[in-house]
C-alpha cells in the first residue's frame, strides 16, 4: 500500500530537506511553499522555512521529536486504520495508523504546540487534543484544566510514546506510554 512506503519516502524527505538546508539557505526557502504531499511532517518545514543561518538549522535539526503514537477508543478497542492529523504552526500532515492504531511521526517540533486530531472516513475530526511540548528535567505527560496536555521532555529526548483514546465527547486523552519508555 501506498502507506506503507510513506516511511521510507519520510526518510528520504527529511535527508533531502536537510541536504538543501545545508546547501543553500534561498533554495531551502523556495521549498517550503504549500505541498500536496502527504509526507511532509510539520517540523520539516519549520526547519525549511528558518531563516536562520546553518547555525540555526543545526539548532533547529537537534531540537526535534520522533513520536508513536498508540490510538485507542474508550473501550480499549485499536483505531485501526484511521486518518490522524497533526498540526503544527501553519503546517499539517496525515497519517494513516496500522492494524494496532499505532503510528510514528518524526521530526516533530520538540517544543511548540502540536494539535493531534482522529479524522472519520469523510476526513471530518471526531475527536483532538493541543499538545504543549516542553523541556524539563523529567519526561511527563498531565492534562490540564483548559484541555491541553502538557507534554514535558527530559532535555535532550528525542523519542517519546504516547497512548491517546478517544472520548465520546470529542477530545483525546493522551497519557505517556510507559512500555517503550522503560526500555530507554
Amino acid at each position: 500500500m501506498k502507506h506503507h512506503n510513506k516511511w521510507m519516502a519520510l526518510g528520504l524527505g527529511m535527508a533531502l530537506a536537510l541536504t538543501m538546508a545545508a546547501c543553500s539557505q534561498q533554495e531551502a526557502e523556495e521549498t517550503a511553499s504549500p505541498s500536496p504531499d502527504p509526507t511532509n511532517t510539520p517540523a520539516e518545514e519549520e526547519v525549511v522555512e528558518s531563516p536562520a543561518d546553518t547555525a540555526g538549522v543545526e539548532d533547529e535539526i537537534a531540537a526535534t521529536l520522533t513520536m508513536t503514537a498508540i490510538f485507542q477508543d474508550e473501550a480499549g478497542a485499536s483505531l485501526a486504520d484511521t486518518t490522524i492529523r497533526f498540526t503544527a504552526g501553519d503546517t499539517e500532515a496525515e497519517y494513516l495508523t496500522d492494524e494496532n492504531g499505532t503510528l510514528t511521526v518524526a521530526s516533530l517540533p520538540a517544543e511548540g504546540t502540536v494539535e493531534v486530531a482522529v479524522l472519520d472516513l469523510d476526513g471530518a475530526e471526531t475527536a483532538s487534543a493541543v499538545l504543549e511540548l516542553s523541556e524539563g528535567s523529567v519526561t511527563d505527560v498531565t492534562e490540564q484544566e483548559d484541555g491541553t496536555v502538557a507534554v514535558t521532555l527530559l532535555s535532550g529526548t528525542d523519542e517519546i510514546s504516547l497512548s491517546f483514546v478517544q472520548q465520546e465527547d470529542g477530545t483525546l486523552s493522551c497519557a505517556l506510554e510507559l512500555s517503550e519508555e522503560a526500555d530507554a
